[in-house]
């Protein structure tokens, strides 16, 4: 059996276009725009490699979960403490420069990193 050409109605207007009036935005845009970031700073030395210095503001996504790889923020007790994600024996761990962390099952993974803001001048601590 033979395919058929699929050619496009000339009447239909293309799908991957929105309405005229409307200037398209792009993906990243929208998804950036809906959710709002929460932040927490670098305290200590544990992301010099990455050339973050204390006083760092890392803004992070509310999440519930983070993938291998990824700088996830973790809740521990009353601390939030950013890392590494990953796993280690079979367990979660987060790895900073200072060592690796491992996740107990109280710990709650509450964001990922998504962007990293350089120091402010004349704040104590950067």
């Amino acid at each position: 059996m033979r395919s058929k050409s699929r050619r496009p109605d000339p009447g239909q207007a293309p799908l991957w276009e929105g309405p005229a009036d409307e200037p398209a935005r792009p993906a990243r845009a929208r998804r950036a725009g809906s959710v709002e970031l929460r932040e927490t700073v670098v305290e200590g030395d544990e992301f010099l490699s990455r050339g973050w210095a204390s006083g760092t503001v890392l803004h992070y996504e509310p999440s519930r979960r983070a993938d291998r790889g990824a700088l996830a923020v973790v809740r521990l007790g009353e601390r939030l403490v950013a890392g590494e994600f990953g796993l280690e024996r079979g367990r979660p761990v987060l790895r900073t420069d200072l060592g690796a962390l491992w996740l107990g099952p109280h710990t709650h993974v509450v964001g990922v990193v998504r962007i990293a803001e350089p120091p402010l001048p004349g704040i104590p601590g950067s």
